[in-house]
């Protein structure tokens, strides 16, 4: 791997999942009371969830030829992920700003794998092949599955 001919997609790719991966380890939440403090990091609940979506596209950006954008179902493959890590940081970011108290102990780590979410889903986007659009993605992995549901028969 050569990062200075790596495509411009696959090397924001994988600088915004390696933030990503990063921030799931710093600290999401403080707890302060009395003098005594306590943190917890990102690898709770579908914070974890989370992780493998950053990974998935890490690993996506790294496969393949790399001096060219990701194919059709690559590509698809890391909207999906980066889509899903998306979500569930803004779903965790709306379940903590309701509950008034839970609101500033939102830490660093939290904001950034935040960040890290939605770069990955806008970098894959932005920086896709011209020709690649989400209907014939679709159609791409209809067409498939149907080939080998009648393969089956």
């Amino acid at each position: 791997m050569n990062f200075q001919t790596m495509n411009k997609q696959r090397k924001w790719m994988l600088i915004a999942a390696a933030v990503g991966v990063v921030s799931m380890f710093m600290p999401w939440f403080k707890i302060s009371f009395l003098g005594m403090g306590s943190s917890q990091n990102g690898m709770h609940g579908n914070g974890i969830l989370v992780f493998i979506c950053f990974l998935a596209g890490g690993i996506i950006a790294f496969l393949g030829n790399q001096e060219k954008s990701l194919d059709r179902p690559m590509w698809m493959l890391a909207i999906v992920a980066s889509a899903l890590a998306a979500l569930l940081m803004i779903i965790n970011y709306f379940k903590v700003s309701d509950n008034p108290f839970a609101s500033g102990m939102i830490s660093f780590g939290f904001y950034l794998a935040l960040l890290a979410a939605l770069a990955l889903l806008v970098v894959t986007i932005i920086f896709r092949d011209k020709s690649h659009n989400f209907k014939e993605g679709l159609n791409d992995w209809k067409e498939k599955i149907e080939d080998k549901t009648k393969g089956n028969s």
